[in-house]
């Protein structure tokens, strides 16, 4: 699916920070929910961009308020810029991921390495690719479960990463959430270049799940935020069939605590929790009745 490119004015955002982690990958977390459509990590800080045409200055002088606290220091500057075609200029320099030698992630322009799964994702900066350290940690707990035959949720899908993997892992049945239209048409874009035909993909918020998809699901996958993910835990818990695995992640390694206090105090238990550049990844199970 081609888009169109329309230019039109951007708000540039620069910020160096010291250290750079994590305030670094906290700045993304924070910006992306304020309409920030493209992040260029530097080895100071960061660039972002928003359309002007979305832009509110109370909400951004909040995250730079906050932003202040989380750095010992920081520089921030902003102007505004005629924007480019991102996502044309960033495919250039894309570059494929590799969990460790079990799996890749790669644009259809890459080729194919010895590398056992193998996921073609279309770069689009909207939705991510995959480079992200929470997709990275969110696969590599994938590749440890039994997924052959079993039933999967992928909650907040975005380019359909953890969908689709699930599906080449030989899931019998992948459902794929996302509360962005732009993230599920994504997602089936990608299943299709991946030869899949079996995911459902639906565009809402976990209210789908009492009512629209109520089956239980062996494995849950949500690569979402805390504060969503601290919302809807006990939402997911009422479609996860007894015996199986809910991973979280989209949270930092300071939030893993809560994380698991909230776990555990719905009836879950945590079996491992993994932590990349700041960022953490949580594998639970369901105790069998």
């Amino acid at each position: 699916m081609s888009r169109e490119f329309i230019r039109e004015e951007y708000l540039k955002l620069e910020i160096v920070f010291q250290p750079v982690l994590p305030a670094r990958e906290i700045a993304i977390a924070w910006l992306s929910e304020l309409a920030f459509e493209v992040f260029e990590p530097t080895d100071t800080g960061l660039i972002a961009h928003t359309p002007l045409r979305s832009f509110k200055r109370s909400e951004l002088d909040e995250v730079k308020a906050k932003l202040a606290e989380v750095a010992e220091s920081m520089e921030w500057s902003e102007s505004t810029v005629e924007t480019e075609n991102w996502n044309a200029q960033w495919e250039a320099n894309y570059e494929p991921v590799l969990i460790e030698d079990m799996a890749q992630i790669r644009a259809p322009f890459h080729p194919v390495l010895n590398v056992g799964l193998d996921v073609i994702i279309k770069p689009d900066m909207s939705f991510g690719t995959g480079h992200h350290e929470t997709t990275w940690m969110m696969v590599k707990t994938l590749l440890m479960l039994d997924v052959n035959g079993s039933r999967v949720l992928d909650m907040g899908c975005g380019t359909g990463v953890l969908a689709i993997s699930s599906a080449l892992l030989g899931a019998a049945d992948v459902l794929a959430i996302d509360i962005e239209e732009g993230a599920t048409r994504n997602t089936l874009d990608n299943a299709i270049l991946n030869n899949i035909n079996s995911i459902v993909i639906d565009c809402g918020t976990s209210d789908l799940l009492k009512s629209t998809h109520v089956t239980a699901n062996d494995i849950i996958l949500a690569n979402i935020n805390r504060n969503v993910l601290l919302s809807d835990m006990s939402i997911y818990d009422s479609v996860l069939k007894a015996g199986g695995n809910l991973v979280f992640s989209g949270f930092f390694t300071g939030d893993v605590k809560q994380m698991t206090e909230s776990i555990t105090a719905i009836g879950l238990h945590v079996i491992s929790v993994m932590e990349r550049d700041g960022w953490a990844c949580i594998l639970c199970g369901k105790p069998i009745e």
